[in-house]
C-alpha cells in the first residue's frame, strides 16, 4: 500500500507511445536461417511502436530499411542493452529503493514533499525515517516520517497506509518517472521496444523491411512412378517463429548458399583503447548454413500445387507462392509449392565395390527447371504397390542428375570375382637404373542372377579409378563411375566382365643392386638382349664379388705372415747367439719374406682384374 500510493501519484505523466505498428505484407524464409520481413505502416510525429525479441535485435538493427516518400531522417530509438543500470546510476535512489517507501524517503532526503494524512496536510523537507512504539499493543513495525516545515519547525509523521505523499520538486518528480519507466522497460527483459520516429511531422505511408532468425524451411518430396513417367511433388514445411502473426501475407521460399553473419550491435562491445587514441573493433561470426531436411509424413499425390512465380539468382532460387498465406505466430503449415512431370528413370542398380548381395531400387532424377531445386526427403509410390520407400534428394542445380535409392531388390542377387594379374611388359637401362614397366590387369566378374517372376534390366555402375583403363562398359568417359546395362531374362544367370588395366613403372639402381635381385630381374624382363645384359652383369658381379673376397683373403695372409716374422726377428735379436736354433729361425724369416713377396703379387694381379671388372660393369651399366 505505501509503495502503490507513491507509483500512482508520479505515473500519470509516464507519456504513451502510440500502439501504431507495421502491418506485414510478405515474408521470404530462407535456408540461411532467416526471414526477410517486408511491412506498411503510418508514420506521423507519434512515431511507430516496434517491439523487437531481444534475440533478434542484432539481425534488426544491421538490415533494417525504411522507404519514406517525404525523404525525412528517421531515427530509432530503444533502451540500451544495461538500460536499467545506466538509468539509476543517474538518479538518487537505486532500484531497490524506488521499490520500498522507506527506503525511497531515506535516499531523497532534503526533497521538498506535500505529506497529506486524513485531510491534514503538510509541506516540508524530507529529513529521514525512523522506528517508533507503536501505538496499540501487539503491533510491530511503526515507522516515522521527519518533516521539516516551511516555518522551520519539525515534525515527525507516522508512515502508514494512510499517508499520501508526493513531491513537490518537478526533477525529483521526472527522476521517479524515468526510474518507473526503466523499471518497467526491465520487466520485458525479453523485449527491446524500439520507437521509430522520423524528423518530419506529416502522416504519410512508409515501407519498412528487416532481416531476423528463423528455422530453415524444409522440402518434404514426393514422387509417384506411374506408366506415364514420373511425377515429382514438393511439399514446403514452414514455421512462423517471427512472433508476429501473418495475416495474408506474399511468402517467398528461397534456397542457395548465402552468408549469413552475426553482428554484435545491441550489446555492449568494450573497446581495447591506448593512452593516444581509441581504437573500436567489431566481432563478426560467420554463421554456417546447414539445412536440416526433416521426414514429413507420407501422402499419396491428389492436391495441386500452390501456384508459384519462381526465379533464379547468382546465389539462390526463389519460389513465391501467388496465393496469400496466414499462419499465426507459433503455428507450421506444409503445402505444395512445386510439382513436375519428369521421364521414366526408374533402375534396378547394383554399386560395384560395396559387396551388396542385391542390387538397389533407385531413380534417376533430373531437374528440368532452370532454377535449383532445394534438398529434402522423398517418398516414393508405386502404382499397385503403394509405399516403395524414401530417400534424400540433395540439392539439384540446373540440369543435374542424381541416383537416389530407395529399397533392395531381393528378387534379384549379385556375385562379384575379382582377379588380378600382373607381368612385366619392358625393361631397359638409363643412366645406371633399370626401369621395368609392369601390366597390372584386374578383372571384376559380375555374377547376376534374375528373378524368378520376370526379366529385369539391371545397371552396374563400376568404380573409376584414377589412372586405369577400363575395357567392358558403355559408358566408360567421365566421372567416378562407368555404366553397363545388362538385361536379364527371367530365373537366368548373366556375367559380365569388366577390366582395368594400368602400367607401373619401376626404378631400380643397378649398381647397388644384390645379386638375388639380378638373378630375377634377368629372368622376367621379357626383351632377351636386356636379359644378356642383365645375366653378364650378374656374371660380372659375381666375379667382382669373389675377387673382392680373394683380396681380403690375401690382406689377412699377409698380415700373419708379417707378425711371425716380427716374432722370430724379435727372438733373434734377444738370443744374440749362432746356436742351431737361431740358424733355423733366420732360414725360416726368409721363406716368410719370399711367401709376403708372392702374396703382395697376387694381390695387385686381383687388384689389376677388379679394377678391370669395374670398368666393364660401368660400361655396361652406364653406357659409358
Amino acid at each position: 500500500m505505501r509503495l502503490i500510493s507513491v507509483f500512482l501519484m508520479v505515473s500519470t505523466a509516464l507519456p504513451a507511445l502510440a500502439d501504431t505498428r507495421p502491418e506485414i505484407r510478405s515474408v521470404t524464409l530462407s535456408t540461411a536461417g532467416l526471414a526477410m520481413i517486408e511491412a506498411d505502416a503510418t508514420l506521423d510525429e507519434t512515431g511507430l511502436s516496434l517491439p523487437v525479441r531481444r534475440a533478434d535485435i542484432d539481425d534488426f538493427l544491421k538490415s533494417l530499411r525504411v522507404a519514406d516518400p517525404s525523404g525525412a531522417v528517421p531515427m530509432l530509438r530503444m533502451r540500451g542493452p544495461d538500460g536499467l543500470r545506466d538509468t539509476f546510476d543517474a538518479l538518487p535512489f537505486s532500484a531497490d529503493q524506488l521499490g520500498d517507501l522507506r527506503a525511497l524517503m531515506d535516499a531523497m532526503i532534503g526533497a521538498p514533499v506535500v505529506a497529506a494524512r486524513r485531510g491534514a496536510v503538510q509541506e516540508g523537507s524530507l529529513m529521514g525515517t525512523r522506528d517508533v512504539p507503536c501505538a496499540q499493543e501487539g503491533q510491530r513495525g511503526c515507522v516515522a516520517l521527519a518533516l521539516r516545515g516551511h516555518d522551520g519547525q519539525l515534525r515527525q509523521i507516522l508512515l502508514d497506509d494512510a499517508l499520501e505523499i508526493t513531491f513537490a520538486d518537478d526533477a525529483d518528480s521526472a527522476a521517479i518517472e524515468r526510474g518507473l519507466a526503466a523499471l518497467r522497460g526491465a520487466a520485458r527483459g525479453q523485449i527491446v521496444d524500439v520507437s521509430l520516429t522520423s524528423s518530419a511531422s506529416e502522416p504519410r505511408e512508409i515501407a519498412l523491411g528487416w532481416l531476423q532468425p528463423a528455422p530453415v524451411w524444409k522440402t518434404a518430396w514426393r514422387a509417384e512412378d506411374g506408366p506415364d513417367g514420373l511425377r515429382l511433388s514438393g511439399w514446403a514445411v514452414i514455421e512462423n517463429t517471427t512472433g508476429q502473426d501473418w495475416t495474408e501475407v506474399t511468402l517467398t521460399l528461397a534456397t542457395g548458399a548465402v552468408q549469413a553473419l552475426e553482428a554484435q550491435l545491441y550489446g555492449q562491445v568494450a573497446a581495447p583503447r591506448s593512452t593516444v587514441a581509441p581504437e573500436m573493433v567489431f566481432s563478426l561470426s560467420a554463421d554456417p548454413i546447414r539445412p536440416s531436411p526433416s521426414r514429413a509424413d507420407a501422402m499419396v499425390m491428389e492436391a495441386a500445387p500452390a501456384r508459384v512465380a519462381m526465379d533464379d539468382g547468382e546465389s539462390f532460387s526463389r519460389f513465391k507462392l501467388e496465393t496469400p498465406v496466414s499462419l499465426a505466430a507459433g503455428e507450421m503449415i506444409s503445402l505444395p509449392f512445386l510439382s513436375e512431370a519428369l521421364d521414366d528413370a526408374r533402375l534396378t542398380l547394383h554399386r560395384g565395390g560395396t559387396g551388396a548381395r542385391h542390387p538397389m531400387i533407385a531413380i534417376e532424377f533430373e531437374n528440368p527447371l532452370p532454377l535449383r531445386l532445394p534438398a529434402g526427403i522423398v517418398t516414393l509410390y508405386e502404382a499397385g504397390r503403394g509405399h516403395a520407400g524414401d530417400a534424400m534428394i540433395p540439392e539439384l542445380s540446373p540440369g543435374a542428375r542424381e541416383i537416389i535409392e530407395f529399397a533392395r531388390d531381393t528378387a534379384v542377387e549379385v556375385h562379384e570375382e575379382l582377379d588380378e594379374r600382373r607381368r612385366i611388359q619392358s625393361g631397359r637401362l638409363v643412366d645406371g637404373v633399370l626401369i621395368a614397366e609392369e601390366r597390372i590387369e584386374q578383372r571384376t566378374s559380375y555374377h547376376v542372377t534374375g528373378a524368378p517372376e520376370g526379366d529385369r534390366s539391371v545397371t552396374l555402375l563400376h568404380p573409376r579409378r584414377a589412372g586405369w583403363e577400363i575395357a567392358g562398359a558403355q559408358d566408360a568417359s567421365g566421372g567416378d563411375e562407368v555404366k553397363v546395362t545388362l538385361e536379364l531374362p527371367a530365373g537366368e544367370r548373366v556375367t559380365h566382365e569388366i577390366t582395368e588395366t594400368r602400367v607401373t613403372a619401376q626404378r631400380i639402381a643397378v649398381l647397388t643392386m644384390a645379386p638375388e635381385d639380378l638373378a630375377y630381374w634377368s629372368d622376367v624382363v621379357p626383351d632377351a638382349e636386356m636379359q644378356a645384359v642383365l645375366g653378364q652383369i650378374q656374371t660380372l658381379r659375381a666375379d667382382e664379388a669373389q675377387l673382392r673376397r680373394d683380396i681380403a683373403r690375401l690382406d689377412a695372409e699377409i698380415d700373419s705372415l708379417i707378425e711371425d716374422q716380427t716374432r722370430l726377428v724379435t727372438l733373434i735379436v734377444q738370443l744374440d747367439d749362432d746356436s742351431p736354433a737361431t740358424r733355423e729361425r733366420r732360414t725360416r724369416v726368409e721363406e716368410i719374406d719370399r711367401a709376403i713377396t708372392t702374396a703382395r703379387s697376387e694381390r695387385r694381379a686381383a687388384e689389376t682384374r677388379l679394377d678391370a671388372l669395374s670398368d666393364e660393369l660401368r660400361r655396361l651399366i652406364l653406357g659409358g
